[in-house]
């Protein structure tokens, strides 16, 4: 991978970063005004309900149908030349359409099928916001296909902007209608940052939108045809992917009230750096795959295996790390507060430390993923993430009623873990099982990093927590404190060891000042 790749990825970590920040503070003030409620239940069906359509035209638009066409593409404008595009989008935007209008008939029902066990009221309120959130399908899917547009032009940041406005609408609507209107006031936030976020696409994408998009249906366009091959294997892969968040619904909607909300609070924190840093990598090796698999370059395509790999690896395993050692700590400092009581505490920082777990094996998979899709074996994908499904819900219904939400979360750690395992033999498959020798030593040096990391966590974090009930805020920050050590430990470890990821972000860090500074 080139150096720009890896500027590129840095990059879009920082926004990707500054969204999630907004995301923690966002998540933050929803806890302090809901707690995990039953009523903010409701809110998460609710949300679910409109994801579904664009969450499996997004991964098929952005991986599959979008890289294809813009290759042939290349250098060629006009809707004559874009017609078989241009029947692809006028098809996805118009199912997204009537399936909006298809789930505002049926929302009752649809609301009754993922989430059976939720009180009658519960379940009533889940109703009426799912009507109201019905709009966010076409509008999500239109932004789905500008953003696909925008990353197969390299153009990174305005897809990447989506969670900053989002985050940004949602904080500001809750702060002013949170009292009058309860959890409607965080759907309205939603629906203010997707309309946004479309504006942007829209305006971002001007100049391919004045010269070349047209609605226009001709099926038999060869352009639209070709990648049939591949649109469909991916999308039955993401039905397989996004029916693992409903199993984590359906199962949780039968237990506590507050549950699903728990889960939620416990995945934005346990798959933050999935969101930062392992989807920017993800992002920018994935056109490097595909070049090298074109031209058949395979020993290449698997060096840019292993740098990516290793520096995947690199950005998340020491989060996870830290968020399995100091996941209540961090959860009483920034949730306890309001309504958000330690009871929820607990039990969101209790899945939070097994997502954690799952946090790296799911970074992993997707990361392999991409390859088998730049090596056009879609299927194999597929297999590996049913199987996945198949086993997280098999797993649900042995430690779902005993163990509950922390059951749930056990069952989708463990069905990473398998995907990762499995993706990982399929990639090394299709590069000819080509092991770059020199990537077992850096995978040595990693897992030394994590052991620094951990060793001072573990011996430290027992000094300030657990704590008594009056002193926890005060004992949350020393908490805070021990985590900053103990990443710093992992750095120095690194550094020591000449971890060439570190290396490279310092060298280019002191090139930077030492250009500020330059006369």
């Amino acid at each position: 991978m080139s150096r720009s790749g890896h500027h590129k990825a840095l990059g879009l970590s920082a926004l990707n970063g500054a969204s999630k920040l907004l995301a923690i503070g966002k998540t933050m003030m929803v806890a302090a005004l809901f707690g995990a409620s039953a009523s903010l239940d409701a809110f998460w069906v609710a949300y679910s309900l409109p994801l579904l359509l664009p969450s499996l035209l997004t991964t098929v638009v952005t991986v599959a149908f979008v890289p294809r066409f813009m290759a042939n593409l290349e250098g060629r404008e006009g809707p004559e030349a874009w017609a078989g595009a241009n029947t692809f989008f006028t098809v996805v935007v118009g199912v997204s359409v009537i399936a909006s209008a298809v789930m505002f008939v049926f929302a009752d029902a649809l609301v009754g099928a993922l989430a059976p066990g939720l009180a009658a009221e519960a379940r009533t309120e889940a109703v009426s916001l799912s009507r109201l959130l019905l709009p966010c399908v076409p509008l999500l899917t239109l932004s789905s296909v500008l953003s696909a547009l925008s990353n197969a032009r390299e153009r990174f940041v305005l897809p990447a902007l989506e969670g900053v406005l989002t985050n940004v609408t949602i904080i500001a609507s809750a702060l002013m209608l949170a009292t009058h209107l309860g959890v409607m006031a965080l759907t309205l936030g939603v629906l203010a940052g997707f309309v946004l976020q479309a504006g942007v696409l829209l305006w971002g994408n001007r100049v391919d939108l004045r010269r070349s998009i047209r609605p226009k249906l001709d099926l038999r366009h060869p352009d639209f045809r070709a990648p049939a091959a591949h649109l469909l294997p991916l999308f039955v892969g993401s039905v397989g992917s996004v029916f693992t968040g409903l199993i984590n619904q359906y199962f949780l909607s039968h237990g506590e009230a507050g549950a699903i909300s728990a889960m939620a609070y416990a995945a934005m924190f346990a798959f933050l750096p999935v969101e930062v840093f392992a989807q920017a990598v993800i992002t920018t090796f994935y056109p490097t795959f595909g070049r090298h698999f074109a031209r058949g370059e395979v020993d290449e395509a698997a060096q840019a295996f292993a740098d990516g790999l290793r520096f995947l690896l690199f950005l998340t395993l020491p989060a996870a790390i830290l968020l399995m050692l100091f996941s209540e700590p961090l959860v009483a400092l920034l949730l306890e507060r309001g309504a958000f009581t330690p009871a929820q505490t607990a039990l969101t920082a209790d899945i939070t430390e097994v997502l954690a777990l799952g946090l790296i094996f799911r970074s992993a998979a997707f990361f392999n993923y991409r390859v088998l899709h730049a090596a056009v074996r879609p299927w194999l994908q597929v297999g590996i993430g049913l199987l996945g499904v198949a086993t997280h819900l098999g797993l649900c219904h042995l430690w779902g009623d005993s163990g509950g939400a922390v059951g749930v979360a056990w069952a989708a750690s463990v069905s990473m873990l398998q995907s990762a395992l499995l993706s990982l033999l399929a990639a090394l498959w299709v590069l000819r099982w080509r092991w770059p020798k020199g990537l077992w030593p850096e995978l040595g040096k990693l897992a030394a990093v994590a052991a620094a990391m951990a060793a001072v966590g573990l011996l430290l974090l027992p000094l300030v927590w657990p704590t008594l009930p009056e002193t926890r805020l005060f004992h949350a920050v020393e908490a805070m404190a021990i985590a900053f050590v103990a990443g710093v430990a992992g750095l120095a470890c690194a550094w020591r060891l000449r971890q060439p990821d570190l290396q490279w972000i310092a060298a280019g860090i002191w090139g930077r000042l030492r250009r500020g500074t330059a006369p």
